[in-house]
């Protein structure tokens, strides 16, 4: 059966209730129920992207992307099949109790389902953008020097999500400028918009330098890059993105990628676990 997705004006936050939306001192532990149909699943995140009916008396029908513990999970579940489970909500969330019945249904069409989560030594293919400045690029001309790759929307809402990415960027840039000003000169950082309907060049530019226009006013070791719809979905889906557009917002899960100077895949994150202090200095290990 066709899952129904309602409009979900606050998306994660509602689910996870994390620290950046809600309160960060603990909180009494609720349970749903919860069914609905995979869309994706993440082993090294842990997760799976469910497309679920109504949670009554906590939200309305949506996909999105939930923690899971249990490891056995991530080999019995498949895109399409149909999920039960009670959802734990507290200071962080999660999926317990879960049961699947493998149906191999149809995932939702309009999302990532089909999940690829490049490998270290794979090579990026030469995607192609438009970047803040209106000028075509492609991935190709970052090769001689590492490259931080990431994906976002600037009207995120989320502190956990776009805000950390950025955030976690700046941190990595600002750190660079201040230490060692020969691996800041060789920087190179590329954020990619998930609305690029909303995310035209100006609007990418004054949101980059809003970050590091203190160290970087020109932007030029900090590239924020759109491109029509389905150049995006391309390279989301080689980075194991999942996302969905509903009313002006973006659901979708965090991934972030180093690749080296031949553009190849140094280190993948899942989530916004990563430091910058980690980037940093595997960025200074592999700058030529």
């Amino acid at each position: 059966m066709k899952l129904r997705h309602a409009v979900a004006g606050l998306l994660l936050c509602l689910l996870a209730t994390l620290p950046a939306c809600r309160s960060s001192s603990s909180a009494a532990e609720r349970r749903f129920p919860l069914e609905g149909r995979v869309v994706a699943v993440d082993a090294a995140a842990q997760t799976l992207t469910i497309a679920h009916h109504e949670i009554p008396g906590y939200m309305n029908a949506m996909t999105m992307e939930f923690p899971v513990r249990d490891r056995w999970v991530f080999d019995a579940a498949h895109p399409g099949d149909t999920v039960r489970a009670t959802l734990v909500v507290s200071n962080e969330s999660h999926l317990e109790d879960i049961s699947i019945t493998e149906e191999r249904g149809e995932a939702d069409a309009s999302s990532t389902s089909t999940l690829h989560l490049p490998q270290t030594g794979e090579a990026v293919p030469d995607f192609q953008f438009i970047d803040q400045n209106g000028r075509r690029i492609h991935l190709a001309q970052f090769r001689g020097q590492p490259l931080l790759v990431t994906f976002i929307y600037t009207r995120c809402p989320l502190p956990d999500y776009c805000i950390r990415m950025s955030d976690n960027f700046a941190r990595v840039a600002k750190n660079l400028h201040q230490s060692d000003p020969d691996a800041f000169a060789k920087l190179q950082m590329l954020s990619i918009t998930l609305d690029p309907d909303f995310d035209k060049p100006e609007v990418l530019r004054n949101y980059g330098r809003s970050y590091i226009g203190s160290v970087d006013p020109g932007l030029k070791h900090w590239t924020l890059a759109t491109a029509s719809p389905e150049q995006i979905r391309q390279a989301a889906e080689f980075f194991g993105m999942v996302y969905k557009s509903q009313d002006g917002e973006v659901v979708h899960n965090l991934r972030t990628a180093l690749l080296d100077a031949d553009g190849r895949v140094a280190g993948f994150y899942s989530g916004n676990g990563w430091k910058p202090s980690e980037l940093v200095a595997k960025l200074q290990q592999l700058q030529n």
